[in-house]
C-alpha cells in the first residue's frame, strides 16, 4: 500500500478537484451539461494525478534505497574501521609521493610513533638509513617494470630507538598513463623470525665447526692408536721376557703394568671403532633372538653382582633390518652399564614389542642409582664417563650404531629409581607379512 501512495493521494486529490470544478460549473455557475468535454477533463485531471503520483512514488523508493544503501555503506565502513583498528599488522596507505594517507592503530604499536604526527609524512622516513638505499633500489625497480605487488623486508627504528625488522606488502596502483598513483599495503613485525633465523644460522655454523673439530679428531685419534700399538706391542714383548726373570716382587710390579697396558689397548681399541667406518651387513633378523642370546650371556656375570636379568617379549618374532654383531655390542654395553649401576643389586627388565607406531620398540630398566640431568645432557659425548675406570666411548659407539641403524633412542632416569633406555626401529615384519600374502594370492 506505501508503494502506491502518491498515485492515491494524487489521484483522490484529482477526483476532488473535479468534484469542486463540476459543482461550481455546474450548480453555481449554471452552465450547460457537456458529455465530452466534461469526460476529457476528467481523464486529463486523473491522469496527471496518476502520473504525479506515480513520479512521487518512484521518487520516494529512490530515496528509501539511497537511505539504506547509505545505512548499508555506514555500516560496512564501521565494520571495516573496526577490522583495520583492531588487525595486529599495520595496514597504510600513501599517494604518489610516498607520504602516509592513512595509517591504522597498529602503527602507534609498530613504531611508537603517534598517527597524528606520521600522517603525510614520507614513508621514507621511518625506515632506517642504512636499508633506505636498498629498499627504493627494490621500489623503484618494481614501478619501472609495472609490477602490481611486490615484497620487502627491512630494519627500522622505533621512537624509543631500539632496532626492529618488518616485512612491508605493497600493492602499487597506476593511473591512466602509467605513473604511480599511490599505494596500500599491510607491515608485519618479523623481528622474532629474524633472530630466530640469525640463531639457527650461528647454531648451524657451530655445529657444523663442532663436527670438522670430531672429524679432525676421529682421524687424529686413528692415527694416534695405530702409532702407539706399535710400540706397545713391543714394551708388551719384553716386559713378557723380564717377567720371566724377574722376583716376586717385581712380577707383582709388573702385573701392574701389564694390567694398565691392557687398558690403553683397550681405550686404543674404541678409539679405532669410533674413528674408522667399520663394515657392516645388514639383514632381516629377528631381534626377539639377539635379545635373548644378550641375556643368556651376561646372566652368570648379573648373578654374582646379585642381579636378576629379566626378559618381557610380547611377540616370539620381532624384526628389523640390521648388523646383529653392532646391536648385540649396542645390547651388551647397555646391559654392563645397568649392572655397573646397581651396586646393592635388584633386577634388569627387557621388554620387546610394537608400539603404537607399529615400530618395534625395546627398553633396559635398571634400578640403579639413576642419574642427574645434567649427565643425561652430556650421555653420548666421547670421553664422558661417570665410571672410574670408564672410557667414555662405549656409549658414544652404541649412539652411532643406533644412528646408523635410523633408530630413536630415549632415557629416562631419576636418582634413586633407576635408568630406562627406549630404542624404537623400524619394523619390517609387515612387509614380510604383505609378500607372503600376495605370493599366496
Amino acid at each position: 500500500m506505501t508503494k502506491y501512495k502518491g498515485r492515491i493521494l494524487f489521484i483522490a486529490a484529482g477526483a476532488l478537484l473535479i468534484i469542486i470544478w463540476d459543482f461550481i460549473y455546474y450548480f453555481v455557475l449554471h452552465y450547460s451539461f457537456n458529455m465530452q468535454i466534461d469526460l476529457l477533463f476528467t481523464t486529463l485531471i486523473l491522469f496527471i494525478g496518476y502520473y504525479t503520483g506515480k513520479n512521487y512514488d518512484d521518487s520516494n523508493e529512490t530515496v528509501s534505497a539511497l537511505s539504506k544503501s547509505e545505512e548499508k555503506i555506514k555500516r560496512l565502513n564501521e565494520e571495516l574501521q573496526l577490522v583495520l583498528q583492531n588487525i595486529s599488522e599495520v595496514v597504510f596507505h600513501t599517494n604518489s609521493k610516498g607520504e602516509f594517507q592513512f595509517l591504522n592503530q597498529s602503527w602507534e604499536d609498530f613504531t611508537g610513533y603517534s598517527l597524528k604526527e606520521s600522517l603525510h609524512k614520507n614513508a621514507m622516513h621511518f625506515i632506517s638509513l642504512n636499508e633506505r638505499h636498498e629498499f627504493l633500489r627494490v621500489l623503484r625497480r618494481s614501478i619501472s617494470e609495472k609490477k602490481e605487488k611486490t615484497k620487502i623486508d627491512f630494519s627500522f627504528q622505533m621512537r624509543d630507538g631500539r632496532y626492529r625488522w618488518g616485512e612491508v606488502n605493497i600493492k602499487l596502483n597506476y593511473d591512466d598513463d602509467g605513473k604511480l598513483a599511490g599505494t596500500v599495503g599491510t607491515i608485519s613485525d618479523i623481528t622474532e623470525r629474524v633472530h630466530n633465523e640469525e640463531e639457527l644460522l650461528e647454531m648451524n655454523e657451530t655445529l657444523a665447526i663442532e663436527s670438522q673439530k670430531l672429524s679432525v679428531a676421529g682421524q687424529l685419534a686413528a692415527g694416534i692408536a695405530h702409532e702407539v700399538r706399535n710400540p706397545l706391542t713391543s714394551i708388551n714383548g719384553f716386559l713378557q721376557l723380564l717377567r720371566d726373570d724377574a722376583d716376586i716382587k717385581t712380577k707383582e710390579y709388573l702385573e701392574i703394568v701389564f694390567s694398565e697396558i691392557k687398558r690403553i689397548e683397550l681405550v686404543l681399541s674404541e678409539l679405532l671403532i669410533l674413528a674408522k667406518p667399520q663394515s657392516v651387513t645388514y639383514k632381516r633378523i629377528n631381534i626377539v633372538e639377539t635379545l635373548d642370546h644378550v641375556a643368556k650371556l651376561l646372566n652368570t656375570n648379573a648373578i654374582l653382582y646379585n642381579i636378576e636379568i629379566q626378559t618381557a617379549f610380547k611377540q616370539e618374532e620381532l624384526f628389523i633390518r640390521g648388523d646383529e654383531n653392532q646391536l648385540k655390542q649396542v645390547f651388551i654395553n647397555l646391559v654392563k652399564n645397568a649392572i655397573e649401576a646397581m651396586p646393592h643389586g635388584g633386577s634388569i627388565r627387557i621388554h620387546a614389542g610394537m608400539n603404537d607406531y607399529n615400530k618395534v620398540e625395546i627398553s633396559f630398566k635398571d634400578e640403579g642409582v639413576g642419574m642427574k640431568k645434567q649427565v643425561l645432557d652430556k650421555l653420548g659425548e666421547p670421553f664422558f664417563t661417570t665410571k672410574t675406570k670408564g672410557t667414555g666411548l662405549g656409549l658414544t659407539i652404541c649412539l652411532r650404531i643406533l644412528r646408523d641403524h635410523s633408530a630413536d633412542i630415549n632415557v629416562q632416569s631419576e636418582q634413586g629409581e633407576g635408568t630406562t633406555f627406549s630404542i624404537i626401529f623400524e619394523a619390517v615384519q609387515q612387509q614380510g607379512r604383505k609378500k607372503r600374502e600376495q605370493i599366496h594370492t
